[in-house]
């Protein structure tokens, strides 16, 4: 069960370079995956209820890594966690701002127009939601270099806290769980010096 007393899933979705669990260099990515970008936008924006729709949390430098013209993410509620005095935010349009992952939650779990809620990064936003017990299913795209070469990484999941704590469940599982979202027929996807498979973890 999740410490957090929201009625709506909160979920964690994430790329991560296996067996590291990394996940960035320097606020960017060290890859550009197209199925993996469009398997993220599907997931995070496909609801049950077509009346409803999810919304994304992300802390300030998440948000500031996604170029301009892709943010907000369109068709989801965008809502950055951020250390500045909410009353001294300069407003965006489509967005809110909280202090906190767990003022987050709890604000979007009041909203009757959300559905899911995601969390989208950075590490420490990442690593906080899922050591609290926020969330108790984790989406991660697993990443291999095709060719087994190192690659930089400064960032990461807290590796040892996932595989202590959760465990992977079987293809079908995962596509029970996402229900409507195209995942593709190939279990494992291949994109210039990368492959990848799309997988879900759920707290034991």
């Amino acid at each position: 069960m999740t410490t957090t007393s929201s009625s709506k899933p909160v979920l964690v979705i994430v790329a991560a370079l296996l067996p590291t669990f990394g996940i960035g260099l320097k606020g960017t990515l060290p890859w550009k995956l197209s199925k993996e970008m469009k398997y993220f936008r599907s997931v995070t924006s496909i609801t049950t209820d077509p009346s409803k729709q999810n919304a994304v949390i992300m802390g300030r430098r998440t948000w500031d890594s996604i170029p301009v013209k892709f943010r907000p993410l369109p068709k989801r509620m965008n809502v950055i966690i951020t250390r500045q005095d909410l009353s001294t935010v300069k407003p965006i349009e489509g967005v809110k701002f909280e202090n906190s992952i767990e003022g987050a939650v709890k604000m979007l779990a009041g909203l009757p127009e959300i559905e899911k809620i995601f969390i989208i990064g950075g590490g420490e936003v990442y690593n906080l939601s899922v050591s609290s017990g926020l969330v108790d299913n984790l989406l991660i795209t697993e990443i291999k270099h095709s060719k087994g070469e190192d690659v930089e990484m400064d960032t990461f999941l807290d590796k040892d806290y996932i595989l202590g704590n959760f465990d992977k469940v079987g293809r079908d599982g995962l596509l029970d769980f996402i229900g409507e979202v195209d995942a593709g027929e190939e279990v494992t996807v291949k994109e210039g010096d990368f492959e990848y498979e799309f997988a879900l973890y759920k707290r034991k």
